[in-house]
């Protein structure tokens, strides 16, 4: 896997300028999971997506990691959560972009593993993109004559493409209805993020604990069911990650 930060800058320079790689950079946070799982999953279980999928594209990726905290707020009440401001986490977001596609990266992919940061990315990300094009594409803006006219300019000529998305967004839901009971589904430390965990971090996962929900969601998780749905994530940001970089 070819982490940025255990490049010299050498290495660094060349194989940027050699692969013209995708970024793939996770986005998560620190925060309580109930009493059965740790307080790191969601930007745990975004990285080791993110690396999984770097290592699968190595001579085309590169993966990035430029903060554990996310907005999470609303989790303030349980001591070891940690959360940012909005601004400054679209704040942090916006500035790496803008580092990478100054080093030459043009592609780039968040894989966002927490609720909190849905609704704040999903805004920042048109921005960024729509910014990070209006900045770095010199594009001739002579001839425009509406902002609806510079949106379609900016998409249509510029090389930058900054895509996002949740982990749990790539289901299809027939899958999904398939595998996990819970109708609250993604949830929060239920059925569907338990059965991650259970696959992805078992040794981090108090298996006691489960049967004290007090949501009584995640009794029905299983190890098994994280794999399926671990599995399918990963091919189906497999299929985005081949697309971006055929484009």
């Amino acid at each position: 896997m070819n982490n940025l930060e255990f490049f010299n800058r050498n290495e660094a320079r060349d194989f940027i300028n050699k692969n013209k790689p995708l970024a793939i950079i996770p986005t998560g946070s620190v925060e309580q999971h109930l009493n059965h799982l740790f307080i790191g999953m969601d930007i745990n279980s975004a990285t080791k997506i993110a690396e999984e999928l770097a290592n699968k594209f190595s001579k085309d990726a590169i993966f990035y990691r430029p903060l554990n905290v996310g907005i999470a707020e609303h989790h303030m009440a349980f001591p070891g959560t940690m959360t940012l401001r909005v601004n400054t986490f679209i704040g942090v977001l916006t500035d790496v972009a803008n580092s990478l596609i100054r080093s030459g990266i043009t592609k780039i992919l968040f894989i966002n593993g927490h609720g909190g940061n849905v609704e704040p990315m999903r805004t920042a990300m048109q921005n960024i993109n729509l910014e990070m094009k209006g900045v770095h594409s010199n594009i001739d803006t002579s001839e425009v004559r509406t902002h609806v006219d510079y949106m379609e300019l900016l998409n249509k000529d510029s090389k930058i493409d900054i895509k996002y998305t949740s982990y749990w967004e790539m289901h299809d839901p027939n899958f999904i209805k398939k595998i996990i009971n819970d109708p609250s589904y993604p949830g929060h430390a239920s059925e569907y993020e338990t059965s991650v965990a259970l696959h992805m971090f078992p040794n981090l996962v108090d298996k006691e604990a489960i049967k004290n929900d007090p949501l009584g969601t995640s009794t029905d998780a299983t190890k098994e069911k994280g794999k399926l749905i671990y599995d399918d994530i990963i091919e189906k940001y497999s299929n985005i990650i081949q697309e971006m970089l055929t484009d």
